[in-house]
């Protein structure tokens, strides 16, 4: 169902003059307050388990150093697009308000806002409505807010060198003293967790199941490749029991190392369900029809 269009090897976060000791130096002397990761045995594979150490997933973790680094240098506002499922805007949103960065989140319109969208509201983050046919459209309006503004945008995915090198920074460190693992699994959308993961374990072989898009050059890195046989929104075949696990996400990959894995594999599970919200989809005005840009109009025509 998805493609893989890369040629080669390509890892786009280790061309140049990048990589394992371009991102250790990067990061050098920052110290996660998150928890350290959480490592559970099921079905005779490893999983690296976020849904018990981070509250709102991985990307959390990941981003902690840029946010540290924005807050030192005075950035006051964020941008980003959130679609109406993924955990980077609600990891954003738990970040910001966590350093006190204010965060304006672009979000595709919709007759109801999603849940995930609604967690971001919670958490802070103010919303901009945007009827669009695709996120890329989504992107440029954030690129144009941000330019507008003064506020930082962030790339999709949370596609940023100081996420990549904090995820770096963490996996090294954690495998430092263990045994690395010889397989790893993972889901892939925009490649940040599997491009990071090569990065700090030069030894294992990855396999990647794409659940959401098209895998584009550099995204895929040296991981194998495999298309989940459901479209995004769909539940994946089998979601796991024994720990906390995205139903249309994070246990598509699950799935497939179940029926394609080996014994002490490992996995990475990016995050758990997400939280509930108090915001009712009542309490969001979401519709906007095709060129409406009230939201942006007193932001971009000052």
């Amino acid at each position: 169902m998805f493609i893989n269009k890369q040629d080669g090897l390509d890892n786009k976060d280790l061309r140049g003059e990048k990589d394992l000791e371009y991102y250790l130096k990067m990061t050098e002397g920052f110290k996660s307050t998150f928890e350290d990761f959480k490592v559970i045995q099921s079905n005779g594979f490893n999983i690296i388990d976020e849904s018990q150490a981070c509250e709102v997933g991985y990307k959390a973790r990941a981003g902690e150093f840029l946010m540290d680094t924005l807050k030192k240098r005075g950035v006051t506002e964020v941008v980003y697009v959130q679609p109406r499922k993924g955990f980077a805007g609600i990891s954003l949103s738990y970040l910001c308000k966590k350093y006190d960065i204010a965060l304006t989140l672009v979000m595709p319109a919709s007759k109801e806002s999603s849940p995930h969208q609604r967690l971001c509201i919670e958490y802070g983050a103010k919303p901009l409505f945007l009827r669009v046919a695709a996120m890329p459209n989504a992107n440029s309006m954030a690129q144009k807010y941000a330019k507008a503004t003064g506020a930082y945008f962030v790339p999709l995915g949370l596609n940023h060198e100081m996420v990549v090198g904090m995820g770096v920074r963490i996996v090294h460190e954690y495998f430092k003293n263990r045994e690395h693992p010889k397989r790893m699994w993972s889901v892939i959308s925009t490649g940040v967790l599997t491009r990071t993961l090569q990065i700090a374990l030069p030894n294992t072989e990855f396999f990647n199941v794409a659940v959401s898009r098209n895998i584009q050059q550099g995204d895929l890195g040296r991981a194998n490749f495999m298309s989940y046989h459901k479209a995004f929104n769909q539940q994946s075949d089998d979601v796991p029991n024994e720990f906390d696990c995205e139903s249309a996400y994070d246990s598509k990959g699950w799935d497939y190392m179940n029926r394609y894995g080996l014994p002490g594999d490992w996995f990475f599970n990016v995050a758990g369900n997400a939280p509930g919200t108090t915001v009712k989809p009542e309490d969001v005005d979401s519709y906007r029809d095709w060129r409406d840009l009230k939201d942006f109009n007193k932001y971009l025509n000052k």
